[in-house]
């Protein structure tokens, strides 16, 4: 994953759509090599240091919410910001990032995306 592409789409210069149509393959791949060989590559390019902020969070998470990304692409998504050393703006935003991270092990309801959104709100 570039990533200016996913700072593009958290900070809303990117629609869903459009990220999803960017990262698709890539993460296709991994999830298949996940299910082949028990585990995938995740892989995101070097960037300036990036502070995940309550809004970037929100952005995410709602995409999830609306369907306008897979629940999949956003679980990789989580997995690079995780990985690729982003800094999280306070707690709420560390966990809904890892409540996507981690939705592949314990399956996220729309209630627990709500919840999250929810949390990040004034």
């Amino acid at each position: 994953m570039e990533h200016s592409s996913l700072v593009a789409f958290l900070e809303g210069k990117l629609t869903p759509e459009q990220f999803s149509t960017e990262v698709v393959e890539e993460v296709s791949a991994c999830n298949e090599a996940c299910r082949s060989h028990g585990e995938g590559r995740i892989v995101i390019t070097d960037g300036p240091d990036t502070i995940v902020t309550r809004d970037h969070a929100k952005r995410l998470l709602k995409a999830v919410a609306y369907q306008r990304l897979t629940f999949e692409i956003a679980n990789y998504t989580a997995s690079c910001i995780i990985f690729g050393d982003f800094e999280f703006a306070d707690d709420a935003v560390n966990e809904a990032v890892w409540l996507l991270e981690m939705g592949d092990l314990d399956e996220v309801t729309a209630e627990d995306v709500q919840t999250a959104i929810d949390r990040l709100s004034p």
